[in-house]
C-alpha cells in the first residue's frame, strides 16, 4: 500500500514538471515572437565627407620697425651734447648730438693758412712766368721761361692740395655734429655727454615711422611646412580686437644658436595706431592637414580602450561597429583620418542603446 502511494506522488510530481516546462517553452516561443515582431529602431545619421583639415598654428612675437638706423660719428671723440632722448620724435637734419670741435678747429684754421700760402707762392710763380714769356727770346732765356713755367706749374699743385686739404678739415669739423637723415622716433641712446666715443659706436638709433613688422621666433619644422609666401593674422596681446593681416617678408638664414628657432619678419599690410613698437602681438598661420571627417560627439563610441562609431548599412538597414582613428577632438566635434569612407552613414545619437545588426530606420532629418 505505501509503493502505491509513492509512486503515485512521483507521477503527479513528474506532471507537474512537464507542465512548468511547457510553459516556459510556450513563453520563450512568445517572446521570440515579440522580438521578431519588433519595429527598427528610429535613429539619426550623417553622412561622411572628407575634407582637409586645416589647423591653426600660433606664435607670439613683438612689433618693430621696418627700418631702423643706428647714428654714429665717423670719427671718434668726447660727446660735448646730445640733444635728444629716447622717445623723442625727430626730423631730417635734426641735431642728435656734438662732439669736441677744439681740435678739428685747429686743423681747419691750420688748412686755411695752408691755402693762403699755396696761393700766395702761385702768385709769385705766376708772375715770374708771365715776365720771362715777355722777356724770352729777347733778353731771357729758353732754359729760365721753362723753369719759371714749371714753377708755377708747381704752385698751382699746391693751392690745389690745400684746397683739399681745406675741404677735409671742414668736413671733419661738420661731421662732429650728427644728424638724422630721416624722420623717425629715438628707440636707443648710446652715448652720454662727457662720453668717450669711437667712430662707429652707436650714439643714437632711430626708428622711422613707417612700415612696421611683426617678429616671430619660429622652428624649423613650421617653416617647413608653410613656406615665405604665408598669410600671416595679427593681433594684440593685450586687445585681441585690434587686428592686422601681412606677408612673410623675410626669413633668417641662420637659426638662433640656442633656441634653434629662425627669426621671422612678417611685413603688415596696414598697422594701427595701438601697434606701438615692442608691443606684444599673436600672429596666426593657416597649415593645411591631411582629409578628415568632421562628426558630432554624440556619435562617438567606446569600443574597450578603442574608438568606434555606429555605422548603417545602406542595404539591410542594419547596423554595425567599426573603429575608427581620431585625429583632434574639439568642443562639440571630433575628427577621423581613418576607419571610414566617404558616404557611410555614422548614427549620431542613441549609439549607446544598438548593438550589432540591429534593423534601424533613419529619422528625419538624417542625412544618407
Amino acid at each position: 500500500m505505501k509503493m502505491h502511494l509513492a509512486t503515485s506522488k512521483s507521477r503527479a510530481m513528474f506532471g507537474v514538471s512537464v507542465a512548468i516546462l511547457a510553459t516556459i517553452l510556450v513563453a520563450g516561443c512568445r517572446d521570440e515572437e515579440k522580438a521578431s515582431e519588433r519595429p527598427p529602431r528610429p535613429v539619426r545619421t550623417v553622412a561622411v565627407t572628407f575634407n582637409p583639415e586645416d589647423t591653426y598654428g600660433s606664435l607670439v612675437g613683438e612689433i618693430r620697425p621696418r627700418t631702423e638706423t643706428s647714428f654714429s660719428f665717423r670719427q671718434g671723440g668726447e660727446v660735448r651734447e646730445r640733444d635728444v632722448e629716447v622717445g623723442d620724435l625727430v626730423e631730417i637734419d635734426t641735431v642728435l648730438a656734438r662732439l669736441d670741435t677744439e681740435d678739428a678747429q685747429d686743423a681747419m684754421r691750420k688748412a686755411e693758412a695752408n691755402l693762403f700760402a699755396a696761393q700766395a707762392q702761385f702768385q709769385n710763380a705766376e708772375t715770374e712766368r708771365a715776365r720771362q714769356q715777355q722777356l724770352y727770346p729777347r733778353t731771357s732765356t729758353r732754359q729760365a721761361f721753362d723753369a719759371a713755367t714749371a714753377q708755377a706749374s708747381m704752385a698751382q699743385a699746391g693751392v690745389d692740395a690745400a684746397q683739399a686739404g681745406l675741404r677735409i678739415a671742414q668736413t671733419n669739423l661738420d661731421n662732429r655734429v650728427l644728424k638724422a637723415n630721416a624722420a623717425g622716433v629715438v628707440t636707443a641712446i648710446g652715448g652720454e655727454v662727457g662720453q668717450i666715443v669711437g667712430g662707429g659706436q652707436m650714439v643714437v638709433r632711430v626708428a622711422q615711422l613707417g612700415p612696421r613688422d611683426a617678429v616671430f621666433q619660429v622652428p624649423e619644422a613650421t617653416i617647413q611646412t608653410t613656406g615665405g609666401d604665408a598669410r600671416v593674422d595679427v593681433q594684440l596681446l593685450s586687445n585681441p580686437s585690434i587686428k592686422a593681416t601681412g606677408t612673410v617678408r623675410e626669413i633668417s638664414p641662420t637659426a638662433d644658436p640656442i633656441t634653434r628657432n629662425f627669426t621671422v619678419r612678417v611685413g603688415l599690410d596696414t598697422a594701427p595706431d595701438e601697434f606701438r613698437f615692442g608691443s606684444a602681438v599673436r600672429g596666426t598661420i593657416r597649415l593645411a592637414g591631411e582629409p578628415a571627417a568632421r562628426l558630432p560627439i554624440t556619435a562617438l563610441f567606446s569600443q574597450g580602450s578603442e574608438s568606434a562609431v555606429w555605422v548603417v548599412d545602406a542595404a539591410s538597414k542594419t547596423t554595425k561597429l567599426v573603429p575608427v582613428e581620431v585625429h583632434r577632438f574639439d568642443t562639440k566635434d571630433f575628427l577621423v583620418t581613418k576607419g571610414l569612407s566617404s558616404g557611410d552613414n555614422v548614427v549620431v545619437a542613441g549609439v549607446q542603446q544598438l548593438r550589432p545588426g540591429m534593423p534601424v530606420r533613419l529619422l528625419e532629418g538624417s542625412v544618407e
